[in-house]
């Protein structure tokens, strides 16, 4: 997105930024008509966040206050990311105006502006239009935007009227990634869709995302991008001095005017910033973030492949030969030995107490039974064991079936991460029928590399 510092009223740069615009009075401002004049009036309420970052106006003192609350959130938690302590007060104060009437013409959600003031200094101006329902994690992206650009003017860069003030999404949107997910607050299903795709989102395509670019994502993508971003900030924090040097790089982000691959050349001197270089580090740090932890809940496609693994008897022939013999054919212990039985269904029934700790929840009735028939093998008691199996495996089957609709991590993930009934899963749908649609086109249609991806990564 490119900005630029006017020497205009706010009135006039607030109508460049969203077509209309809101002053200090609470008069709404008509920008279509050219002259500044005041067309109608809302009750307008201000809310000042705790940190003294953010100012923010709007018709719901409730809604106000509780984006205040959000904004000194992210403020607290950049600064924790680049190992500073926060300052008492914004040095240069951003006004956050929640737009939520008006006939202005709908089209980018939230616009920042840097604004000169009389006599010097500057104030970040920042709209965001709620016309529509919008997400929280725009609402995110907007406040991030503006801290980020804050940064570069607490540096006090060098500007004048032809200065381009631009905040690469790249950056905000990855810190605003990254802070989520050493907060804890992002699953992993999209960075491990990413690791095994990489070029679904790779860094050069990164690199060149703007904000029209942006608006044309599905929802779906948007979530790629978004992970592609938060994984290039993380992979830039980790290395040597990262804090620091991430600390340098938002001093000047958003007045740098060359490529990505210069600002990091300049900030992170020790490290391999050529295309290669960036695309590894990147792809070390989705690696990072694939790996489960520990007290990760598996889903059911996961689940059902560890309980496959683990459904073996272990025994030792006569000869001192290791062997391992499925669980359906368990008549095989009729022959052993009591001590040899005994501890072939032991070593299974631990087996299974380790993978139902982080088994699908729907799987754990059924690990339980198996746990039971355990025990009735133990004893040497074969009655029922037949149909118990049988009645087990028809059950795995449903829970498999009702699992395909998540076998890929897109799925997966459109169901974790929501935190509403918004529709965000309906994105992942909408996705599904264009597939289909642009698979009736022509031979000589263009279809996206994006979307001939998915459609590789659906069939399997």
């Amino acid at each position: 997105m490119r900005f630029s510092i006017f020497h205009s009223s706010l009135i006039r740069l607030l109508a460049i930024v969203l077509a209309t615009a809101v002053t200090s009075n609470g008069q709404v401002v008509d920008g279509n008509n050219g002259q500044g004049n005041v067309v109608a009036r809302e009750p307008i309420s201000k809310s000042v966040g705790a940190t003294r970052h953010f100012t923010v106006w709007g018709t719901d003192i409730r809604r106000n206050k509780a984006v205040a609350s959000l904004s000194d959130d992210l403020v607290r938690k950049v600064y924790k990311f680049v190992g500073e302590a926060v300052p008492k007060v914004g040095f240069h104060p951003i006004h956050l105006h929640l737009y939520s009437k008006g006939d202005a013409k709908k089209g980018r959600v939230f616009s920042s502006s840097v604004v000169p003031l009389v006599g010097g200094g500057y104030n970040i101006k920042l709209v965001i239009d709620i016309r529509t329902r919008i997400s929280k994690q725009v609402v995110e992206q907007a406040i991030m935007q503006a801290i980020v650009l804050e940064r570069t003017m607490r540096a006090d860069p060098a500007v004048n009227k032809d200065t381009r003030v631009v905040v690469p999404r790249w950056v905000s949107d990855g810190l605003l990634g990254a802070v989520k997910w050493q907060g804890g607050y992002q699953p992993r299903g999209m960075f491990v869709l990413l690791r095994d795709k990489p070029e679904l989102y790779s860094v050069k395509q990164l690199f060149s995302t703007n904000e029209e670019s942006i608006g044309k994502l599905s929802d779906s993508k948007a979530d790629i991008y978004m992970a592609s971003a938060t994984a290039m900030v993380l992979s830039l924090q980790r290395q040597k001095n990262g804090k620091e040097a991430f600390s340098r790089l938002l001093s000047e982000v958003a007045v740098f005017e060359g490529e990505p691959e210069e600002l990091l050349r300049k900030n992170f001197t020790a490290m391999n910033v050529g295309a290669r270089g960036l695309q590894k580090l990147w792809s070390l740090q989705l690696a990072d973030m694939s790996v489960p932890k520990l007290t990760e809940t598996r889903g059911i496609i996961e689940t059902e492949k560890e309980l496959k693994r683990v459904l073996y008897f272990i025994l030792k022939t006569e000869a001192g030969v290791v062997k391992s013999v499925p669980i359906k054919d368990y008549d095989v212990l009729v022959g052993v030995s009591d001590k040899d039985r005994i501890k072939a269904t032991t070593i299974l029934r631990q087996k299974l107490v380790y993978i139902s700790s982080r088994a699908y929840p729907d799987y754990q009735p059924i690990i339980a039974e198996y746990g039971f028939i355990m025990t009735s093998l133990a004893k040497g008691d074969y009655d029922g064991i037949n149909i118990r199996l049988k009645n087990l495996q028809d059950e795995r089957e449903q829970m498999v079936k009702a699992g395909n609709r998540t076998k890929n991590y897109i799925d997966w993930y459109q169901i974790n991460a929501a935190n509403d009934l918004k529709g965000d899963f309906k994105g992942y749908l909408k996705l599904i029928e264009q597939m289909k649609m642009e698979r009736k086109r022509d031979a000589d249609s263009v279809i996206s590399p994006y979307v001939d991806e998915m459609e590789k990564l659906m069939q399997k």
